[in-house]
């Protein structure tokens, strides 16, 4: 087998788990996915060279331009190590080449056949390789195969109970040592003693009184894993990362899922939705839409958010697939603590990422002090410092206010209107709401949480159309009013209108309503 066949059909063997078991005794330290990828791809690699040595060690290798004699042993690499004897050597006759022999072997199979030796001129078998392709580099290696090894060997690992993680490092279960309730609860009361934490894995070493014989490396895992099968405490750090935090001193608002982002799928046709309608939902920040973000993300550059109501009213974000590259993630944590910085003044307060839930939180009191709304933009980048964003609004005001789609509650109904209304941030026009009162919205909500959404999609569209001279609506408008209802993804909406007779499509993402009375 060709070696990038080989690697292409590359799967985790038992014998390479018992490999990766032998390495870890050996060294006594917990070691990476990368690390132990990394060590897999060069044991296989050097496989690969042992077996083929030992191969051609059987016999010579055929070389088409080469000499050979009687009882001779000869192994031809490109018909699959095929070995054979000579017993017989005579000279060649073929008018359109100088001067060769013809060798006789009888193969190991019990087949004799022929072969040409002494070709003069050069041949490509002259000069061929037989050894794996890829030079003993582990970074050339680890580059062509590295990606792939890992996914397969974490699945290997994850479903082996021999081997346990903790914060992307793994080690044998069986040779962790004891980690006592009282030491438990020492670590619980140095936690408390900071507000729950965070903290990480290190400042417990010296309160801890520990093996000494032991290795550090070790023993912080040691402590990490119990740690973590204790539910008094939970892993926040970000990906490589072990960084303590007390459960039940975390924000409630990490530990459940604020009310107004609580998500439940809808189906829906798909097979409605054009590629026009995918495009929006790609581009649009919603974390549940079910499409991959598949354009470039300049993780050092900005990236902009519009602030929808849901989010507004929860002081979070949405993790998309867009912003889970930006805020720091983990593989197995479902808390994330991380550090807001204030572009504006350079200010520092803490944000959580609930990945299950798929939103940051941590922004109420920031949104509150820049008078931010939904349909804001909100700018977010990287800090200088790991597991830091900086957050930013774009300051804007207007003497008069601007002119705004603004949202209130009449008669138990949802009345829409467009007024002057104080705006303090750049905002997107189409999904901009000015909401004076969101205790009376929520509390219609509520009234309303039984109301079918093809009823609530037809009620928000009728009082969006009158708004427009052209009563078109944009499906991006209608977006964000719904969400004042309830938390509906853009897919759902876009299949209610495509598959309703009454809603006109006017390009552009534009309907109209041809359902008037």
């Amino acid at each position: 087998m060709k070696s990038d066949q080989y690697w292409e059909q590359f799967t985790i063997l038992p014998t390479d788990l018992e490999y990766l078991t032998n390495l870890l005794v050996e060294d006594e330290r917990p070691k990476t996915l990368k690390e132990l990828s990394r060590e897999l791809i060069l044991h296989r690699h050097q496989q690969l060279v042992d077996l083929a040595e030992e191969s051609l060690a059987q016999g010579r290798i055929y070389r088409p331009g080469e000499s050979y004699e009687s009882g001779e042993r000869v192994i031809f690499p490109n018909l699959g190590n095929l070995l054979g004897e000579v017993i017989s050597v005579r000279p060649g006759h073929n008018p359109q080449y100088e001067p060769f022999t013809v060798m006789q072997l009888r193969m190991a199979n019990g087949d004799e056949r022929e072969f040409a030796a002494d070709l003069p001129g050069g041949h490509p078998l002259d000069e061929a390789t037989y050894l794996p392709a890829e030079e003993m580099d582990p970074e050339k290696l680890y580059q062509l195969h590295g990606e792939r090894g890992q996914e397969l060997l974490y699945q290997a690992l994850d479903n082996d109970p021999r081997f346990v993680t903790v914060a992307e490092q793994w080690f044998i279960k069986d040779l962790l040592m004891d980690v006592s309730q009282v030491q438990l609860n020492i670590a619980e009361a140095m936690l408390d003693m900071i507000g729950g934490g965070p903290l990480p894995t290190e400042n417990f070493l010296s309160e801890l009184e520990l093996p000494a014989e032991i290795s550090e490396d070790l023993q912080l895992f040691s402590l990490e894993y119990a740690l973590l099968r204790d539910l008094r405490f939970d892993e926040v750090g970000p990906l490589g990362q072990a960084i303590w935090y007390l459960r039940r001193m975390e924000p409630r608002q990490v530990l459940e899922i604020p009310a107004h982002l609580r998500h439940l799928p809808l189906p829906y046709n798909r097979s409605l939705l054009n590629e026009m309608m995918l495009s929006l939902g790609a581009r649009l920040d919603d974390e549940w839409s079910e499409l991959p973000f598949e354009g470039e993300l300049d993780l050092q550059g900005t990236v902009t958010v519009t602030l929808s109501y849901p989010h507004w009213r929860s002081g979070t974000l949405p993790l998309t697939a867009k912003l889970g590259r930006v805020f720091p993630t983990a593989r197995q944590t479902d808390h994330v603590r991380f550090t807001f910085v204030d572009g504006e003044n350079g200010e520092e307060f803490p944000g959580w990422v609930a990945r299950s839930g798929r939103y940051v939180y941590g922004l109420e009191e920031w949104y509150q002090k820049y008078k931010v709304g939904p349909g804001a933009y909100i700018d977010l980048v990287r800090g200088e410092n790991p597991g830091t964003i900086v957050v930013s609004t774009r300051p804007f005001r207007s003497r008069r206010g601007d002119w705004l789609r603004t949202v209130s509650v009449a008669d138990g109904a949802l009345s829409l209107e467009v007024t002057r209304y104080a705006v303090f941030c750049e905002f997107d026009e189409l999904a901009a709401i000015g909401v004076s009162d969101p205790e009376a919205v929520d509390a219609l909500a509520e009234q309303m949480k039984r109301v079918p959404l093809e009823t609530l999609v037809d009620q928000a569209f009728r009082e969006l159309a009158v708004l427009s001279l052209q009563r078109a609506v944009h499906v991006v408008t209608l977006y964000s009013v719904l969400n004042l209802l309830r938390r509906v993804p853009l897919a759902p909406l876009q299949a209610i209108l495509a598959a309703g007779q009454q809603y006109v499509s006017l390009g552009d993402n534009y309907w109209s309503y041809r359902g008037e009375d």
